[in-house]
């Protein structure tokens, strides 16, 4: 199914990328904040400023790079230049802080996020060779840096409890891209596996179809094959042979025909309460909120196949030319005069003319004296299809002789009697 495999993300999906930006946003934010905050104390060296710059440069970058982890997994490169660049701008600051005297384990902040960032975009156990070299450096650094400053080793002892609150946020941020991006990632996957199961769905119904058709017709038209053969080399020796020959071809004819409108009428007659149990389930699998109501008390079996096919048609068209988050399914009893089937939803899409599947709905409709309607109020888009419970008077046979040139503007498809052709069917 094309239009599934090609939809709008669901709204759950789109919910979770925003919450996804937003997470990766304020962490950046946050850790360069805290990174340029550890650092004001000190004096307004070039080292200071330089350190303040690399931190900018870090910051930028890792926003920049966020729509990467976003991507399905394996799509974006751990060697992308944003990548690249955040892990340059805080690696090299964070080995301009080591060096004596130690300027503190806050600026590392940067470096644990380019490490969380990174491990995000390999693969397989790399992920955890990432998580553990990023910390070890971090770690080796911090080491090196307080054994080269002794005014820090002297003073170790009353910051003790103060560095391993800054070691533990450090391996913090470094987790912290990983598991948000992991849980996009779940949902991802989730929303491929529920268009798969769409597309799957409509697959095999396809080719349940296809088979029994198949299996019917198969012979039939074998049969008018040879015998169409035999009656043209009869036709010019022997024409009363041929006559016969074609007299069977046409009584062949006619029962593939008959065998024909017995599989269509057995695909089309599902009842109502199975029909609209199916559309609501794929509107579902398709991200689309669905509520359904049904009340068809002695509604006639040729009446329930219309609305089956008016259900159909309706579900398809709201997968296919809208973004829907919402939609509802009521067929019910109005008054006692009328079955009454209404189909809303949101999000609908541009209108596209040339449609054939409202007025071949509304041809159907015409069989049992009903209307299609359509309304569009804002972005909220309503198909009405009425039935009258007792026989009304036959459509006005200019009416339905009138070519369609469209809809009018209020959206009602006028009922127009079968054709000729569907009169056949």
């Amino acid at each position: 199914m094309t239009p599934t495999s090609q939809a709008a993300p669901t709204a759950d999906l789109r919910m979770m990328r925003r919450s996804t930006v937003l997470t990766l946003g304020v962490v950046v934010l946050v850790g360069g904040f805290v990174q340029l905050l550890l650092g004001v104390n000190l004096p307004p060296t070039p080292r200071m400023i330089l350190l303040s710059a690399l931190t900018l440069a870090a910051v930028a970058a890792a926003l920049a790079a966020i729509p990467l982890l976003l991507r399905v997994s394996g799509e974006a490169a751990p060697t992308h230049p944003l990548v690249l660049a955040l892990i340059g701008a805080s690696g090299v600051a964070w080995l301009l802080a080591v060096p004596a005297p130690f300027a503190g384990w806050g600026w590392a902040f940067l470096f644990a996020l380019a490490g969380g960032v990174l491990s995000c975009l390999v693969h397989g156990w790399w992920k955890v060779a990432v998580v553990l070299g990023t910390n070890a450096v971090i770690v080796g650094g911090g080491l090196i840096g307080l054994l080269a400053s002794p005014a820090r080793v002297a003073s170790a002892g009353t910051d003790d409890t103060a560095d391993l609150i800054v070691l533990g946020t450090l391996a913090l941020f470094t987790l912290m891209p990983l598991s948000a991006v992991w849980a996009l990632q779940v949902v991802l996957r989730l929303e491929q596996a529920r268009q798969t199961a769409a597309e799957l769905a409509v697959a095999k119904e396809r080719l349940r179809f296809a088979t029994d058709l198949h299996d019917i017709q198969g012979h039939n038209l074998q049969v008018i094959a040879l015998k169409s053969e035999l009656a043209e080399r009869l036709l010019t020796a022997r024409p009363e042979q041929a006559a016969r020959e074609i007299a069977d071809i046409r009584v062949i004819a006619q029962a593939a025909l008959d065998d024909t409108r017995a599989v269509v009428n057995d695909y089309r007659t599902v009842t109502v309460a199975v029909e609209v149990r199916n559309a609501a389930a794929v509107l579902r699998s398709a991200g689309i909120r669905c509520e359904a109501r049904i009340e068809t008390p002695g509604m006639p079996t040729a009446m329930g196949a219309v609305f089956a096919v008016a259900i159909r048609e309706a579900a398809t068209n709201v997968l296919r030319h809208s973004r829907a988050t919402e939609a509802t399914i009521e067929l019910v009893l109005a008054d006692t005069e009328e079955y009454r089937l209404t189909v809303s939803n949101n999000a609908a899409g541009a209108v596209r003319p040339g449609g054939t599947g409202l007025s071949g709905l509304a041809h159907r409709v015409a069989g049992q004296h009903g209307t299609v309607e359509t309304t569009r109020t804002d972005d909220i888009f309503t198909l009405v299809v009425r039935v009258p419970t007792t026989d009304a008077a036959a459509p006005d046979p200019a009416q339905a002789c009138t070519p369609d040139h469209g809809m009018p503007a209020d959206g009602r498809v006028p009922a127009a009697a079968p054709t000729g052709r569907e009169a056949g069917r």
